[in-house]
């Protein structure tokens, strides 16, 4: 059964770089798993790629802090899946957005990760059930914004590119942890 009030309370303890290094690696390593046709070789049609999984994603995790607690049902489970499937191939491709615009201008992805982690760390940190609407929902919606922005700012070649990339990586990594199974399995302490 998907305790919220416990995976938040979970969330809400200090993650250091190591610990959202690997969450982000191996996000990184299942979203390359789940495409199957070949990825666009520029930054603004790989991350019009992204849209509909991060909405996707979006959409369940609305869902699943919408559904009344007591849900006697797989229907709980089955949005989990959804949006940790969709979040993980949206984090794929907009990871490979940065690289790819990076290679087109003098820097790479490595520089920018301490970014996304000294972002998504807070995130997850702060993040409340209680909240309006619940953080992990607003984060996921935020996300969505960024990446559009990202898509703006790659099409004027602007220079803040790249800081909307990891903008939106860290959203996606903060939920992305929020849907990974072993934050659902392992006991609270």
């Amino acid at each position: 059964m998907i305790d919220l009030d416990d995976t938040y309370r979970r969330l809400a303890r200090p993650a250091s770089h190591e610990q959202l290094a690997a969450h982000y690696r191996t996000a990184l390593r299942h979203g390359g798993h789940l495409v199957n046709a070949p990825e666009p070789a520029r930054p603004i049609p790989l991350l019009a790629t992204a849209i509909l999984p991060s909405a996707t994603g979006n959409t369940a995790i609305h869902m699943l802090h919408a559904l009344p607690k007591n849900v006697d049902s797989e229907l709980p489970e089955q949005l989990l899946e959804i949006a940790h499937r969709n979040v993980t191939d949206a984090l794929h491709r907009c990871h490979r957005a940065l690289e790819l615009d990076g290679t087109a201008h003098g820097y790479t992805v490595e520089e920018w990760l301490p970014t996304v982690y000294d972002i998504a760390g807070p995130l997850l940190q702060s993040a409340r059930l209680d909240a309006e609407p619940p953080s992990v929902v607003q984060i996921t919606q935020e996300a969505i914004s960024w990446l559009s922005r990202a898509i703006a700012e790659l099409d004027e070649s602007s220079e803040e590119a790249p800081t909307s990339l990891a903008e939106t990586l860290a959203r996606l990594l903060a939920v992305w942890t929020f849907t990974d199974p072993a934050t659902w399995h392992r006991p609270s302490s």
